[in-house]
């Protein structure tokens, strides 16, 4: 599989509802190949990549993905990236064998390791990786994610053409695809207090952008996508370091193993120090999560080129103790908790609404499963106990941080 990165994604592209657009040349990564982006004055860009149990093979196997991120990340175009600060949260496989493998092999990108001597959780580790780079502008990425080989690039150009009150620019993250669905403009990374509503959709494409394409590119000569406003941030997007740590970086007190709503901390913190959250919805600067350790579904690998298609296979199992994978009860619990802190930390009654709408969707009428798995709970009195110690525990946390 190896070497195979720099060609994923430069086929055609397709997509339901608007093959016209997404199909279009100029909306894939191969159309840049004709200019020399290298020239383009930008800044040079830290990768936070943290890790935890992501090489469960050898290096030699070539069946980690880890050792995927890694490649497709020594692929990038432009010489922007200029090192990889891998935070390792005190795995028990064969990542340090595995990032050592690529330090040897990279020329041009600083690949920097450093692992804890025990497991911190995600929010610490991330803060601890952002503390060690040299460089102002970081990019926060997942360590079972692969990406189009103008990642950096576009994160980099995009970021750069937004005011000066930028917060963060979050990247188009595909799940288990190399391409966008359509979604409406308001229900991409939304962070609503007034209804207690939190959305994601950072794999959408927005559907008055399809309308009007050539009237949204931020470069008309590149063909680079305007970015579009947005109030709640996911895991792949870039920032500033210092701006990042004066707003008090990701929160420690989540203690929840799987990180759930992390993000949503920063982007409150952001937005209210006066600085925008953005959405780059380009299919040029795509990154893949290939959802390592979740079963897999057919439907998710249909239209994939055979390189992704492999790399889907080998991820799509169950499997525990890797990156923030945790049983399903757990998942539900860090779901509830996260969310309710987060919304009842700004607005009680938002949280309020949540709550309502949870314990009807989740606990009278198991509607609620395991994102990646589809796993639901059957048994009434287990999915009623999750839930009200998740309520118990979370005014608890919502107390102690408010004092």
């Amino acid at each position: 599989m190896k070497g195979n990165y720099q060609n994923l994604g430069n086929g055609k592209l397709e997509v339901n509802l608007h093959d016209e657009i997404i199909s279009r040349k100029d909306m894939q990564s191969s159309y840049l190949d004709k200019f020399d982006v290298s020239i383009i004055n930008l800044p040079k860009v830290s990768a936070i990549v943290p890790t935890y149990n992501r090489a469960p093979h050898t290096p030699e196997e070539d069946a980690n993905p880890l050792g995927w991120c890694l490649e497709s990340l020594l692929a990038q175009k432009g010489g922007f990236l200029d090192e990889i600060i891998v935070m390792d949260d005190a795995s028990t496989d064969y990542t340090e064998e595995v990032v050592k493998d690529f330090q040897k092999k990279s020329s041009n990108v600083d690949i920097r390791y450093f692992k804890n001597e025990k497991n911190l959780g995600s929010s610490k580790n991330k803060n601890n990786a952002v503390a060690k780079s040299k460089n102002d502008q970081i990019i926060f990425l997942d360590d079972d994610c692969i990406f189009s080989n103008y990642f950096i690039f576009g994160a980099n150009y995009t970021f750069n053409s937004l005011p000066k009150n930028k917060g963060a620019l979050h990247m188009p993250v595909y799940h288990r695809r190399l391409t966008p669905f359509p979604v409406k403009d308001k229900e991409i990374g939304i962070l609503d207090f007034e209804n207690g509503v939190m959305t994601g959709n950072h794999g959408g494409f927005p559907e008055s952008y399809s309308k009007n394409l050539d009237e949204n590119f931020l470069d008309e000569n590149l063909k680079v996508v305007k970015p579009l406003k947005i109030s709640n941030l996911a895991g792949i997007f870039m920032m500033s370091k210092k701006l990042f740590q004066e707003v008090g970086g990701y929160p420690e007190f989540y203690t929840w193993k799987n990180g759930y709503r992390e993000e949503a901390y920063v982007s409150v913190n952001l937005i209210d120090k006066g600085h925008d959250l953005y959405f780059t919805p380009d299919p040029k600067f795509y990154s893949v999560h290939l959802k390592y350790g979740s079963k897999g579904k057919d439907d998710e690998i249909r239209n994939a080129n055979p390189t992704l298609r492999r790399l889907i296979s080998y991820s799509s199992f169950e499997r525990g103790n890797t990156g923030n994978r945790v049983d399903p009860e757990e998942w539900f619990f860090d779901r509830i908790i996260s969310t309710y802190v987060t919304l009842g930390r700004k607005n009680p009654s938002a949280a309020n609404k949540y709550l309502k709408k949870t314990e009807e969707e989740f606990v009278k009428n198991n509607q609620l499963s395991v994102s990646g798995f589809g796993t639901k709970i059957n048994d009434y009195s287990k999915r009623k106990s999750i839930f009200e110690n998740a309520i118990e525990k979370g005014r608890e946390l919502i107390y102690k941080v408010g004092n």
